[in-house]
């Protein structure tokens, strides 16, 4: 086993052993968080590397910063960043990738990993990881990793990244709002309809409120991951299409979303207009009670002075039998380009990946405490710093809550085609049944045979 130091091929143990007596010179670096980090230096990178990292476009300037600390402590590491609005990122890659435009390190996410992977234009970190100097093995790493967190991250039975963040589509409530009106927190979807009608009469318009737009996976999952809690799955060990019959939990989702709009009135009718963002605004003005949104949401609608309603969230498990909900990943992934770049290009960029993706990553923790973004890891919810952040971000005893919720929360499978499928989905089928244009058994129907066509 080999690591490439000034130009020449070195023993694993010794070229530690030299990180660790540079190490004691930098011990007083200022960088945030992860105290391990504070003692650890890499030293195999022999001279001046460039490395392209490509993002998409969430809190640039704090990625800009984090590069910033990363350069300060590898001066021989020069990284520099892309970034790209996150509707057009995977149709940006795969331009770049087609291309061959120098790109070393992405974000993925399990959404796009198959077909970058099949395509060959990036590689399983847990190929090259151990045959480099890094702080620790690449097993301890994957021994910490929250069970959906690491299977969003493998494909084929090979785990292509570090969690850049992981996170679930979580129900959210109005805790005041249920408080003040006597309701308790839904267990069930039928406590939701309960609840919802109870709040209408109160004068809440339309307490359940929607994202979807029906413009990329998010809208989808939005509305998959509260069929989870019913213990829905999609397909079957074989990618066979399993939800066409009416008593299935996601055949129910269905028609319950499209009950809530038409019969009830609970859902709010312009949910093709609703971003994550604009549900968030509409949840803190008081115009609803419950959602179903990505976690890092709540940190935001809890944040001080951000609405009439800050503090007042907070999340419960996914109303259903289950509790369970979708759980994924986004990950730092290496590319084949970088990687035919040589050893040394290799080398780089596996020390920036354990910077800003290990589990005690000074940029995890940045990530956690300064924004509330969700981790892949087990170990972080022992960090004081990061659990009182939890509670600061999401209310008391979202520490516990959040944790809970994440050791039920499952990813599924996502085969080559499953972006098509989606897009298909959520524009042909799930948008025209909740237009009622179609019904949701038509709907359904469309998804099963366009999963059957794509699968071949």
């Amino acid at each position: 086993m080999v690591s490439v130091v000034n130009d020449k091929y070195i023993s694993r143990r010794k070229a530690l052993g030299t990180a660790a007596k540079v190490a004691l010179g930098v011990v007083g670096a200022a960088i945030v968080g992860g105290a391990a980090y504070m003692a650890y230096q890499q030293t195999a990178v022999p001279r001046k590397v460039k490395l392209e990292f490509t993002v998409w476009n969430y809190s640039v300037e704090t990625i800009r910063d984090n590069i910033r600390k990363f350069m300060q402590q590898y001066p021989d590491i020069e990284v520099t960043l892309y970034d790209f609005n996150w509707p057009d990122y995977p149709s940006t890659m795969v331009q770049r990738f087609t291309t061959k435009t120098p790109t070393d390190v992405c974000y993925n996410g399990e959404d796009w990993l198959a077909q970058w992977a099949e395509a060959g234009w990036v590689v399983p970190l847990q190929d090259y990881w151990d045959k480099y100097v890094t702080k620790k093995k690449f097993n301890e790493y994957v021994n910490d990793m929250v069970p959906f967190a690491k299977e969003s991250m493998t494909y084929k039975g090979k785990i292509y990244g570090l969690p850049y963040y992981s996170d679930m589509f979580t129900f959210m409530y109005n805790d005041k709002l249920l408080k003040d009106n006597g309701i308790e927190v839904p267990n069930t979807w039928e406590d939701v309809l309960d609840a919802s009608l109870k709040l209408k009469e109160k004068g809440i318009r339309y307490p359940y409120v929607l994202q979807f737009q029906a413009t990329n996976p998010f809208d989808f999952y939005a509305v998959f991951s509260g069929a989870m809690g019913r213990g829905a799955r999609l397909f079957d060990e074989n990618l066979n299409p399993i939800f066409e019959s009416e008593d299935h939990p996601f055949y129910e989702h269905l028609q319950w979303m499209v009950d809530g709009l038409h019969k009830y009135k609970i859902v709010n009718p312009d949910y093709l207009a609703t971003h994550e963002t604009d549900a968030a605004k509409k949840m803190g003005a008081g115009e609803g009670a419950f959602t179903v949104l990505a976690k890092y949401m709540l940190a935001a609608m809890n944040a001080p002075g951000s609405s009439p309603n800050a503090g007042n969230f907070r999340l419960a498990l996914m109303p259903g039998k289950t509790h369970e909900a979708y759980g994924f990943a986004k990950m730092y992934n290496m590319t084949r380009m970088c990687v035919d770049r040589g050893d040394a290009a290799i080398q780089a960029a596996i020390t920036f990946i354990e910077y800003f993706g290990a589990s005690d990553s000074p940029v995890l923790k940045r990530w956690a405490v300064e924004k509330g973004l969700g981790f892949g890891f087990l170990s972080p919810y022992n960090d004081p710093d990061i659990a009182k952040s939890l509670v600061e971000y999401y209310g008391p005893g979202a520490d516990k809550s959040i944790k809970e919720q994440a050791s039920i929360a499952k990813t599924i499978p996502h085969p080559v085609w499953f972006g098509q499928w989606i897009d298909y989905s959520i524009k042909e089928a799930i948008a025209k049944a909740f237009a009622k244009e179609i019904t949701v058994k038509e709907a359904v129907e469309r998804m099963a045979k366009r999963a059957r066509e794509l699968r071949g």
